[in-house]
This record gives structure tokens, C-alpha cells and sequence, in this order.
């Protein structure tokens, strides 16, 4: 749900990742001992330069790798109008579908610092040692398919770290929702509580805060109407974030028994002590990141911060 900020650095790993395949040798895929198929880098360099001529000169693996995503939307464009001058064979397919294969997706996702699918924020997206080596949870979505596009299967723009939920449910689907090198779907929607939210009325109404049906989960809309029913409907986000109800109703505990005073004591006594600042301690209470720009570090912190906003928590 947070954009993805990649840099300089990760580009340029990720390109090395992908040329260093290439290192004084061929590329070539074995199938029963037997080559299939071989391909040196000045061939594949070639061959996309020839297949995209009439979409830019001098096109080549590095420029496919690195390609933004206004540009990658154009190629797609350029790609349906072509389709015969620009379609591939079997084995050229083979080849991009290969390469991504081989590609170490931990050091991706390790390098882009991302621990949450930017696409729900539900579900961590972390690496993991195994028997020395480093792995990941993370899938990578091809925002534009790879099957329908081989071109873009290993464009770096066009992978987005995802759960394996989220990229089952997008699949082949392309359009109208967020993309998240480019875009926030934090800053359009607000998840929001039907019901009692002042803290003195939580206190008068003595509720029974374990009962989860009087808890209902909504959101507003700030912003891009159509995308974002779009994304809520694709990822099944207000569905899911219903099932999470428990955290709501700990939230509004939280917000009776940590009075507006109350913070302000802890903050008097522990700052530099047990947290640095104010926002660590909110963190402490409300068991989630309250920056935007910190949203991709925690499962479910922007639903944790918009309620705790609506509960005067924060």
C-alpha cells in the first residue's frame, strides 16, 4: 500500500545480477544432459534490437532491464500494435522466462527494503537463512504478464515484491490499480470505525470490547474513486481486513486505559530510556508504525494508524 522507493544502488545490483550470467560465457539451459538451447549476451542484445526496432533504435538487454514504467507502458502498447513483427519464438520466449528464473529474488527484495506486501499490507514479505543461504517469502508480480510480455520478464520496474496471495489474486490483471513504484494507496483511503470512537464514551458505555460483531470495518475514499474500489476489489482487501477485528478492539482498550495524560507520564519518564521519542512510544502502544514512510516495515500498520487517528490514540 506504500510506494516503493528504489535506488540507484538497487538498479545497478540488480542489472549486475542478471549481466553476471553472462560472464565469459554463454547462456544456455540443459535438459537430460543434453543443451537445449545457447545464446551469448551480443545475441540476445541483437535479437531485442532487431524484435523492437520500430519502438526504439539501439534497444538492448541493460535499457529492457532498466526501463521506467511510463516507458514499459508504451512498450506494452507498442507490443499489442506489433504483435506479429515483435512476437518471439518458443525458444526466444524461453530465454527471458529463463533468466528470471535465475534470478535471486532475496537479494532483490533485500535490497529494496520492503518487509510487507506493498499491495495489501497484511502479510510480511521477509528473507530467510536456510543452510547458509539467504531466501525469500516474497514473490515477484510481473505488474505487465510475462507470459503475454517475455520482453519485460526480468525489467526491474516491472516487478513488484509481493505475498503470495496478492499475486495470485492480481494474476494477469494490469490496469486501474495501484502501482506501487509509482504510486500510494495510502495517501487515497482511510480505513475507518462505525461507532463509538471518543475515549469518554468508550469509558461511559462500559462495552464489551471482546465482542467483535459491534466492531465494523469501512474506509473513505480521498481520492481516485475508481482505482481504489478497483484494488479493494481485486486484492479483497475490505473482506480481509474484516477477519482482523481483534486488533481493532484492542485498540479501543488501548485507547481507554492510555489517556491523553497518561502518554504524556510514560513520555516524561522513560524517553531516552525504554523508547527515543513520542513516536516510538506510540509504536509501543499501538503495536504499529504511525509514519506513512514507514508503513512497509510492519503488517497492518496503515489499518493500526487510521483507527488510532480516528481514536485520538495518536
Amino acid at each position: 500500500m506504500q510506494k516503493i522507493n528504489i535506488s540507484q544502488n538497487t538498479i545497478d545490483n540488480f542489472y549486475k545480477q542478471i549481466s553476471e550470467k553472462f560472464n565469459n560465457k554463454d547462456l544456455s539451459k540443459i535438459e537430460k544432459k543434453k543443451v537445449k538451447w545457447s545464446i551469448s549476451l551480443a545475441e540476445l542484445n541483437s535479437l531485442i534490437s532487431k524484435k523492437l526496432k520500430g519502438f526504439r533504435e539501439n534497444l538492448d538487454l541493460e535499457k529492457l532491464i532498466k526501463m521506467e514504467y511510463s516507458d514499459l507502458c508504451k512498450l506494452v502498447e507498442y507490443i499489442k500494435s506489433n504483435q506479429l513483427k515483435t512476437k518471439l519464438t518458443i525458444r526466444e520466449k524461453d530465454i527471458f522466462l529463463t533468466l528470471y528464473s535465475r534470478l535471486n529474488n532475496a537479494l532483490f527484495v533485500k535490497d529494496l527494503d520492503v518487509k510487507v506486501c506493498p499491495y495489501c499490507n497484511r502479510n510480511y514479505i521477509l528473507n530467510f537463512q536456510k543452510k547458509g543461504k539467504e531466501n525469500a517469502t516474497a514473490q515477484l508480480d510481473h505488474f505487465f504478464d510475462k507470459k503475454k510480455y517475455p520482453y519485460l520478464a526480468i525489467s526491474i520496474y516491472n516487478l513488484v515484491p509481493s505475498c503470495g496471495t496478492c499475486n495470485q489474486r492480481k494474476s494477469t490483471i494490469e490496469e486501474t490499480i495501484f502501482y506501487p513504484y509509482n504510486e500510494s494507496f495510502n495517501n487515497s483511503v482511510k480505513f475507518s470505525l462505525k461507532g463509538i470512537k471518543s475515549r469518554d464514551e468508550l469509558i461511559k458505555e462500559n462495552l464489551d470490547f471482546f465482542d467483535e460483531k459491534r466492531i465494523e470495518l469501512n474506509y473513505k475514499i480521498l481520492n481516485n474513486k475508481d482505482k481504489v474500489e478497483r484494488h479493494i476489489e481485486v486484492f479483497n482487501i475490505k473482506n480481509l481486513y474484516n477477519e482482523h477485528k481483534d486488533i481493532v478492539s484492542e485498540l479501543l482498550q488501548k485507547r481507554v486505559i492510555y489517556s491523553d495524560d497518561y502518554l504524556e507520564s510514560l513520555l516524561d519518564e522513560y524517553e531516552g530510556k525504554l523508547f527515543n521519542n513520542k513516536e516510538h512510544l506510540l509504536r509501543l502502544v499501538t503495536n504499529g508504525f504511525v509514519e506513512d514512510k514507514d508503513m512497509n516495515k510492519r503488517p497492518l500498520s496503515k489499518l493500526i494508524k487510521d483507527i488510532s487517528e480516528e481514536l485520538d490514540l495518536i
